[in-house]
């Protein structure tokens, strides 16, 4: 598990103490920190890291002191956790520190505020929740009386459901690289062969035609992530199932395939594919500021 620790400069040694508990019993590499701002820039470069490291961390955890829920900074924070669906953990140092506003919404069902959070005031729940999530004990797999010929053909049907899933996702990537292709084919072939000696109803079409094509690639990247969590989650679980069978072959391929005695490094291909929608919409936007520079020269010469 990967931990980001959240807090007002107040409690900066209660923190300390905190993430040297949690690396002593963890290791270094649980542990998310924010660099120090540097540059001319000090407020967007903090930003940047912070963000960063929020998409990293599988828990935040919130330390709130007495007045961190009127430092923006720590506002700031909480409310990018929320925006990218972080698992937030509040440790109160005290019982009468007030949580942030932010953290609260109103639920029409209860007819009440509820906490976005867990709250906590015993910093032993943050290490059982990490010990949970690396020992996969908070997913229950199997039954207690369980038969492991059942478990078997169990295994079978789900890894046969985790190669469907690499082929649907594969069927996804052509579609969308075609539709792609249509829709720069349709730019340049309009461009080409329109008879109009005006440049400027052409530039309209090509920024008519790039805007879908940006919105196109958004989409493909959602659709990219949904697949790419669905995928870890399998193989998470067909992790877990190994370890009541004879042999752990999925584990042992990931260990192979990530040679802690290689300097080559496995680049997997998720990380290649989520690359495709960035390059067309780099060409998209190209394709727009060029239009948009020609049809701003092209106006101001009439």
């Amino acid at each position: 598990m990967k931990v980001l620790t959240i807090y007002d400069s107040e409690c900066r040694p209660e923190v300390e103490k905190l993430r040297k508990e949690i690396t002593d019993r963890f290791g270094k590499k649980t542990i998310l920190k924010i660099k120090k701002p540097e540059g001319p820039h000090l407020k967007h470069s903090w930003h940047r890291d912070a963000v960063r490291m929020i998409k990293l961390a599988d828990m935040v955890v919130y330390v709130v002191s007495e007045h961190s829920a009127k430092n923006s900074n720590v506002e700031w924070e909480i409310k990018q956790s929320l925006a990218h669906n972080k698992y937030i953990l509040c440790l109160k140092l005290s019982d009468d520190v007030e949580i942030n506003e932010s953290l609260y919404v109103f639920d029409k069902n209860l007819k009440e505020k509820i906490c976005l959070a867990d709250v906590v005031t015993d910093k032993e729940v943050i290490f059982s929740t990490i010990k949970s999530f690396n020992d996969d004990s908070y997913i229950k797999l199997t039954n207690d009386d369980y038969d492991v010929n059942v478990l078997l053909e169990q295994y079978k049907i789900f890894s046969s459901s985790a190669e469907s899933l690499v082929e649907r996702r594969q069927n996804m990537n052509s579609f969308y690289i075609s539709a792609n292709t249509a829709l720069i084919t349709i730019a340049a072939t309009t461009f080409a062969l329109s008879e109009s000696s005006n440049i400027i109803p052409k530039l309209a079409i090509v920024l008519a035609l790039s805007i879908p094509g940006v919105l196109l690639n958004v989409s493909w990247q959602r659709t990219m992530q949904s697949y790419y969590l669905n995928n870890r989650g399998k193989m998470k679980v067909l992790s877990m199932m190994e370890k009541h069978l004879a042999a752990l072959s999925y584990d042992a391929e990931w260990k192979a395939m990530k040679n802690r005695y290689s300097k080559e490094r496995y680049v997997s291909f998720t990380e290649n594919e989520r690359k495709l929608p960035l390059v067309f919409i780099l060409c998209y936007l190209l394709a727009d500021l060029s239009a948009a520079v020609v049809l701003i020269a092209k106006l101001f010469m009439m």
